[in-house]
C-alpha cells in the first residue's frame, strides 16, 4: 500500500476596504501591509515549524517523500516576508523526494472562463516553479480540487500525466478512492482520489475533544491506513493544518514528527508522491461531466458560485476579464487575475447555519458575505473603468 501524503500552500491577496466613494480615487484595491502581517503570523504558527519537521524527516527518513502545491500568490508574500520559507521550500525540494504539482497561479476560477485564461494561469504557475525551484510538474492539481471530463481533456492536451480529484461518492460511483484510476474522456490522464475521510480526521478532526477517536495518535492513524483495503491511500489536506487549523498546543506537529516512522515501521506501507502514484496501473475510468470539487458537503462548486451574489459578481468578472485583455495593459491584466482568486467569492457564501457556513466564517474576514460582495463590486467596477479608459486611449 502506497502511502501519498499532498499538502496545499496558499495564501491570497485579500481586498482593502474599497467603498463606492473611493471609485476613481486611485486608492488600492489590495491591502498589502494587512496580507503581509497575516502571512507573517501564519508563518511562525504553521510555515517555519511545519516545514522544519517535514524537512527533519526528511533528513532521517530516506524512505519518506511527500508533495506540495504552491500557489503564485503564496509565492509573492512568501518573497516579501518569508523568504527564509522559501529557501526551505527550495532546500527540501532538492532532496528529490518531495513533488510539486501545477495549478493556477492565482488559485482562481480561471477553469470556468473561455480560453486561453485557464492555459494562461497555468502555464504562469509553471513559469514560476521552474524559476523558483528548477521542476516542471507532470501532476495537475486544479483549485480546490475542481475535476471534470473537460479538465481531464485540457490535462491531456497539456501533457500531465496526472490529476488531482476528491473521491466522493458521487464520482467514483461505488467504487473505493484507494486504487489509481483513468479519467474517461483522457485515458492517458491518471487520477488519484483524496480518501477524504482519513483526510479529514486530521484536516478537520484531529483537536476535536467532542470526537469519539479523541485523541488520534500516529499509531492509531497509521493501523486505520493499513486496514484500508487498495493500492494506494491519498491524504490530502491544507498545509496549515498544522499549526494554524489545529494550534501546536493540540499535539499536531508531534503527530506529524511521528508519521513517517510510524509508517516506515508497518509492514506493507510505504510512502508515494503523486508523480510515483501515477505510475501504477489504473483499475478503471471514471467520468464527470459536471464539477466536483472537494470544498463543502456538496463537493461542487456552491463554495464560489452557489448564491446569486457570487454568480453575480462571477458573471460581472468574466466581462471586466474581456475588457482587461483588450486594454493591453500588464497591470489591469494582473489585477484582474488577482480578483478571480477563489477566496474572493467564497467569502459571499451564504448558506445558513452548519459545518459548511462555519468553515467559510472562519476564513472570512468580512462581517457578511453582503459585505464581501459589495467590497468586491466597487474593486471591480473600479478596474473597469481604468481599463475602459486605457481602452479609449
Amino acid at each position: 500500500m502506497k502511502v501519498v501524503l499532498y499538502l496545499h500552500l496558499h495564501q491570497p491577496w485579500r481586498l482593502a476596504r474599497f467603498r463606492y466613494l473611493d471609485l476613481g480615487s486611485g486608492r488600492p484595491y489590495i491591502d498589502e501591509a494587512r496580507n503581509l502581517d497575516i502571512f507573517r503570523g501564519i508563518a511562525d504558527r504553521c510555515y517555519r515549524p511545519t516545514l522544519a519537521r517535514l524537512a527533519d524527516a526528511l533528513d532521517t527518513d530516506p524512505d519518506f517523500r511527500f508533495s506540495l502545491s504552491v500557489t503564485g500568490t503564496y509565492l509573492e508574500q512568501a518573497a516579501r516576508v518569508a523568504p527564509d520559507v522559501l529557501q526551505t521550500l527550495r532546500r527540501i525540494v532538492r532532496t528529490g523526494r518531495v513533488a510539486l504539482l501545477s495549478e493556477t497561479y492565482y488559485h482562481s476560477l480561471a477553469f470556468l472562463l473561455p480560453p486561453p485564461e485557464l492555459r494562461d494561469e497555468v502555464e504562469l504557475h509553471r513559469a514560476a516553479l521552474q524559476r523558483e525551484f528548477g521542476v516542471r510538474p507532470t501532476v495537475l492539481r486544479m483549485t480546490e480540487l475542481a475535476y471534470s471530463d473537460a479538465l481531464a481533456r485540457f490535462a491531456e492536451a497539456e501533457r500531465f500525466r496526472g490529476m488531482l480529484v476528491e473521491g466522493w461518492e458521487g464520482i467514483l460511483r461505488g467504487n473505493p478512492p484507494t486504487h489509481v484510476y483513468c479519467a474517461a474522456p483522457a485515458p492517458t490522464v491518471m487520477l488519484l482520489a483524496r480518501h477524504y475521510m482519513l483526510s479529514d480526521d486530521v484536516g478537520f478532526r484531529f483537536s476535536s475533544k467532542q470526537w469519539s477517536e479523541y485523541p488520534l495518535t500516529a499509531e492509531k492513524y497509521v493501523r486505520w491506513i493499513s486496514a484500508t483495503p487498495g493500492e494506494v491511500v491519498n491524504l490530502f489536506m491544507d498545509f496549515e493544518t498544522f499549526g494554524e487549523h489545529h494550534p501546536a498546543s493540540s499535539g499536531i506537529l508531534e503527530f506529524l514528527s511521528a508519521l513517517p516512522r510510524t509508517v516506515r515501521s508497518t509492514t506493507g506501507l510505504a510512502w508515494a508522491t503523486v508523480e510515483e502514484a501515477v505510475n501504477l496501473p489504473p483499475r478503471e475510468s471514471l467520468s464527470a461531466p459536471t464539477t466536483v470539487s472537494w470544498a463543502d458537503q456538496n463537493r461542487d462548486l456552491g463554495a464560489w458560485l452557489g448564491n446569486d451574489l457570487q454568480r453575480s459578481a462571477f458573471e460581472a468578472a468574466k466581462k471586466v476579464g474581456i475588457l482587461a485583455r483588450k486594454a493591453e495593459d500588464a497591470e489591469i491584466l494582473e489585477t484582474w487575475r488577482k480578483l478571480l482568486t477563489s477566496d474572493h467569492f467564497y467569502y459571499m457564501y451564504v448558506g445558513g447555519h452548519g459545518a459548511d457556513a462555519g468553515v467559510h466564517q472562519y476564513f472570512s474576514s468580512y462581517g457578511s458575505p453582503y459585505d464581501a460582495y459589495a467590497n468586491y463590486m466597487n474593486a471591480l467596477m473600479d478596474l473597469r473603468r481604468r481599463a475602459l479608459e486605457r481602452i479609449s486611449g
